[in-house]
């Protein structure tokens, strides 16, 4: 029960990451990178495009760049983003805390950061780590929430905050954007390339991309999942099929007894599945606790850094491992019912020399 349990778990905590990223967490379309050294008038004149684009639903100005963070002890390279206007960005970017689902707001006293990042650095909210700067000296940052976040790393800041840290403002050098939801992907990749042919981009990219990458990635594993899977349910069969084939024959004398006394064969197995489903369901109870336990220290174990797999287990997936569990037990069942049959009496009550 536990293994089936860790089977049926990995594929919800691997494969829910890219739906929960891509359509709950960064719930933009797509991200467009500007070319270097433009003006302020460049700059005006691509917003006033996208303002005027009636295919793009909503757009704003982010800062990106590669940065690592430290405590002082551990680094973590990290993508570091401003975004221009915070009082937008739940409609971009999604923070929340992945077990309790309360959300945050981007504010001007410290920095949000993704919840992989936090645990590699051993760092917590109300704690202080700081942005690597080899030129000017690092850079003191305070982290004021830590958000869900399965891909990457990410520190967040406010433009005020951004520029309380590195004292400048940030350059912008690109732009989220989305389009309407009833857009297919096509129709949204056609806007990216009326996008693209502005002078003022260097290049678009789209979540979906990603998001078919991700997912690619992880079909590898089905098969380690389907290989899991199978083997527990292998292993429950054995281990009930010898269990039930040393009880019936070290209980031979008490069941021949039995069936001396009048029992018919249907009752003499009736008294011993009643035994053999007790035990299956007091097996499968403490399978699933142990599973759960199982599940998340397998989770923990096979993570890389870039990524951060879930943590929960679907209902589904305790439903089914019990109903093959208890399927399992049904087989054997019925399959010890010819053992059951074939107990000769006579033999089975002769005393021992």
């Amino acid at each position: 029960m536990a293994l089936m349990i860790v089977g049926f778990g990995l594929r919800d905590s691997i494969f829910e990451i890219a739906d929960i990223q891509y359509k709950e967490l960064q719930i933009y379309d797509g991200s467009i990178y500007l070319q270097e050294d433009l003006t302020e008038e460049d700059k005006n004149d691509l917003q006033a495009f996208l303002e005027k684009d009636k295919d793009v639903d909503r757009f704003m100005d982010a800062y990106m760049k590669n940065v690592t963070l430290t405590n002082g002890k551990k680094e973590r390279a990290t993508y570091e983003c401003v975004l221009g206007t915070p009082e937008e960005a739940e409609q971009y970017v999604h923070f929340r805390d992945r077990k309790t689902k309360e959300t945050y707001e981007l504010s001007d006293h410290g920095v949000i950061i993704s919840e992989k990042t936090a645990k590699l650095l051993d760092a917590k909210i109300g704690d202080t780590i700081y942005i690597k700067d080899e030129e000017t000296g690092n850079k003191e940052v305070k982290i004021e929430n830590i958000c869900e976040n399965y891909m990457g790393h990410y520190i967040y800041f406010t433009p005020v905050y951004y520029e309380e840290v590195f004292g400048e403002e940030p350059e912008y050098n690109s732009i989220f954007f989305a389009v309407d939801d009833s857009y297919s992907k096509k129709e949204l990749e056609d806007v990216g390339k009326e996008i693209l042919a502005e002078d003022e981009v260097l290049s678009v990219s789209y979540m979906h991309d990603i998001e078919k990458q991700l997912n690619d990635m992880l079909k590898s594993l089905n098969l380690v999942i389907v290989v899991l899977i199978i083997s527990a349910g292998m292993l429950a069969f054995v281990v009930l099929y010898n269990l039930n084939n040393i009880n019936i024959t070290e209980r031979q004398r008490e069941l021949a007894t039995l069936k001396v006394l009048g029992f018919y064969d249907p009752e003499v197995a009736a008294y011993v599945y009643r035994e053999n489903i007790l035990l299956t369901f007091i097996g499968a109870a403490v399978g699933v606790v142990f599973g759960k336990f199982l599940h998340l220290f397998v989770i923990q174990t096979v993570e890389v850094d870039a990524a951060m797999f879930g943590r929960t287990i679907n209902l589904p997936s305790y439903i089914y491992s019990l109903l093959f569990t208890l399927a399992f037990s049904m087989i054997v069942n019925g399959v010890m019912f010819f053992k059951l049959r074939k107990i000769d009496m006579v033999e089975s009550l002769k005393s021992i020399e």
